[in-house]
């Protein structure tokens, strides 16, 4: 009788432990996959734009004055320069925006480009060159653009922005995309705007994120993965860890039930 009582206790506890482990190895599917649930076969309408990004100290512009003639406007431009910008090359041909917010035009001396737009910047420089020439065109660019990925993610650190719309799921895949410890259900995306900075947290397994003004970078945006509670104490243990305990376990088990028989 005693025997029969203890295995269906020791039954009814490898059924529990058997489990617990496979529940605690696995993760549901809503906490991991990308907007979970979201309709297909359906055209979403664009979601808000963040406005359009203001120029601040250490950016660096590239200006180029063409015209004509190269020779008539080569005293307007840095270098002449032909193909892409190496990164290597960016400070001989670029203008780096001081912390006053400015930049020095060896012609026309201090211009103030903080808190203006590209385009902005672009028409205020064409009108200083038209009191030199006709018929010359300006050419603005910011250029060193980046978005920088930390955290739970395969290849963190600073990424290149390579097109004007970027979004946050095209930046994290820039950084090889979201590793098993991470949790994208809290993602924070810090920003710097010109009433300070911002910090947003992102679901990204909500589908309305394709709504957040958060869903397209700006140029220096940060995003940060935290990692997930429930595997972050596990990081660094071998594949399979939770299995191994648990059928460790059952053995030990069986062998008590063979000593009692």
């Amino acid at each position: 009788m005693l025997n029969t009582n203890l295995k269906t206790l020791v039954g009814k506890m490898l059924f529990l432990m058997v489990l617990f482990g496979v529940v605690s190895c696995t993760t549901p599917l809503r906490e991991i996959t990308y907007m979970h649930g979201i309709e297909t076969e359906r055209v979403y309408p664009d979601g808000p734009v963040p406005e359009t990004y203001r120029i601040r100290p250490s950016d660096m512009l590239y200006i180029s004055v063409i015209g004509d003639d190269p020779a008539n406007t080569a005293f307007l431009n840095l270098v002449q320069t032909q193909g892409n910008i190496g990164n290597q090359n960016l400070e001989l041909v670029t203008y780096v925006v001081d912390d006053a917010g400015k930049i020095w035009f060896p012609q026309f001396g201090e211009i103030e480009v903080e808190g203006f737009t590209v385009t902005e910047i672009r028409a205020g420089i064409q009108t200083l060159v038209d009191r030199y020439m006709e018929h010359a065109s300006v050419f603005v660019k910011l250029v060193g653009r980046t978005v920088t990925v930390l955290g739970e993610v395969n290849r963190p650190g600073q990424h290149a922005m390579n097109k004007n719309k970027l979004t946050i799921f095209e930046a994290l895949g820039l950084a090889g995309d979201i590793n098993d410890f991470g949790n994208r259900q809290t993602v924070k995306l810090y920003r710097e705007t010109p009433a300070g900075k911002q910090v947003a947290q992102l679901n990204l397994t909500d589908p309305a994120l394709i709504y957040s003004p958060y869903y397209y970078m700006l140029p220096h945006d940060v995003i940060y993965v935290e990692p997930a509670t429930k595997v972050y104490g596990r990081k660094t243990m071998p594949f399979g860890t939770g299995f191994s305990l648990v059928f460790s376990t059952i053995s030990t088990t069986l062998l008590l039930i063979n000593f009692f028989k």
